[in-house]
């Protein structure tokens, strides 16, 4: 196991006290067609991409990306667009057509989801990272927002590097369970066995769903132990501090990014108007 030293750095923070501008990239409009324009002179100052992976690598390990003209563009080549404006950021996973919810993420999705797992609307999503079908885990999570929800539906981000620091000081005795392998699930392409933390290329990893790692346990027929438990427990508890969290509520146009294997997301409870007004509708894609 590895030996659990605190993280230093700024992927390190909270959201009481992180900085707009260390997270926000202003950009001039995509240009038709969905390539990017130059940034206003003296206002953003250099290629948009670039300036999103120094937020994701150098900074806080978020970046959302404001003012990605999208009126004349179809959802479908708002996707599009999407995966060329990450393509300078990593190699970026193919889309799948069979599950056109990987791409168009909406109130419901087409995609098979367990009842127990399904998300009203009127509810809010869990912090998580996600998990992916094989290889396993993106390192880089895109959310372009092409139709916000009428009410509410904020993006909800955690620090994990600063949840593991908090563990450290305040709750050191379940750190080990945490630095134990645990089962994300089960079925193909996803029998996923990885610790919620573990140090790898000079850097700490964070995985962490809390509703598949019951899951999977349990199907594995291995259910968590008590000390299992009480180490999510206070992990989840940390998530429910206030200060923890930033809160972003996504314009159309914008584009979050998000290190994966650092940055936990989820987001508000969010009502959409009635048919036959469209409701909200992000593009999701994932990049290694």
């Amino acid at each position: 196991m590895d030996t659990p030293v605190a993280v230093a750095g700024p992927s390190v923070w909270q959201g009481a006290t992180l900085k707009e501008r260390d997270w926000l990239v202003p950009v001039h409009p995509l240009l038709p067609g969905g390539a990017t324009g130059d940034a206003p002179p003296g206002q953003e100052g250099g290629d948009p991409a670039a300036r999103a992976a120094q937020c994701l690598n150098r900074g806080p390990g978020l970046a959302v990306v404001r003012g990605l003209g999208l009126d004349a563009l179809t959802d479908e080549e708002c996707v599009a667009a999407c995966r060329r404006f990450m393509a300078p950021l990593g190699d970026v996973r193919p889309a799948n057509p069979d599950h056109p919810g990987d791409n168009l993420v909406t109130a419901a999705t087409s995609a098979p989801v367990p009842p127990a797992r399904a998300h009203h609307p009127g509810e809010d999503l869990a912090l998580h990272t996600d998990r992916a079908k094989f290889p396993g885990p993106p390192r880089l999570l895109g959310m372009l927002c092409i139709r916000p929800a009428r009410h509410g539906g904020e993006s909800v981000l955690v620090s994990g590097h600063a949840v593991h620091n908090v563990l450290l000081r305040s709750r050191p005795d379940v750190l080990p369970d945490l630095y134990q392998d645990f089962h994300f699930g089960r079925g193909p392409d996803f029998e996923h066995i990885y610790p919620v933390f573990r140090r790898g290329a000079g850097r700490l990893h964070v995985q962490y769903n809390r509703y598949w790692i019951t899951r999977g346990q349990q199907e594995h027929g291995n259910p968590l132990s008590a000390a299992q438990v009480a180490a999510l427990n206070a992990f989840d508890e940390v998530l429910a501090d206030p200060r923890m969290a930033l809160r972003v509520r996504l314009r159309r146009g914008d584009l979050l990014l998000v290190d994966n294997m650092a940055i936990l997301h989820g987001r508000t409870s969010f009502a959409d108007p009635p048919p036959p007004h469209p409701g909200r509708c992000l593009v999701r894609v994932w990049a290694d």
